[in-house]
């Protein structure tokens, strides 16, 4: 089970990868503007932690069959995880990793958040 949590790991990352790399870029263009910069980033981060966070709530319901991780397994891990035990293993290694990466991307996002309120945030508090 350790390579299909590896496997699952690698599809999730490919995946966060390229959002990571669209809110990189939205960010580099709003680098005119610091604070909207900012902000954009850690809303749009906030963004793919509510979407990790609804795909794991949803992988029990899935067919697994459709998703990314299908195609990777190779030869015998394909062949027990056909039944339906093998789809409830299978669905509770990605549900686990997919909430691990939604709570790394929910920090990362208060990170952003954080930042943001205290580079600009609070020189406008009054007092």
């Amino acid at each position: 089970m350790d390579t299909l949590r590896s496997l699952a790991d690698h599809t999730i990352r490919r995946a966060m990868g390229c959002a990571a790399f669209s809110i990189a870029l939205v960010m580099l263009m709003l680098a005119g503007r610091p604070l909207l910069a900012m902000q954009s980033g850690a809303l749009m981060t906030a963004a793919l932690w509510l979407g990790l966070w609804a795909a794991a709530l949803r992988v029990p319901r899935m067919d697994l069959r459709g998703t990314r991780l299908w195609p990777v397994l190779a030869g015998e891990n394909a062949r027990k995880l056909r039944g339906p035990e093998g789809q409830r293993k299978m669905a509770a290694i990605l549900a686990e990793r997919l909430m691990w990466h939604a709570d790394r991307a929910g920090m990362v996002a208060l990170g952003l958040g954080g930042l943001t309120l205290a580079m600009f945030g609070f020189r406008f508090l009054p007092g």
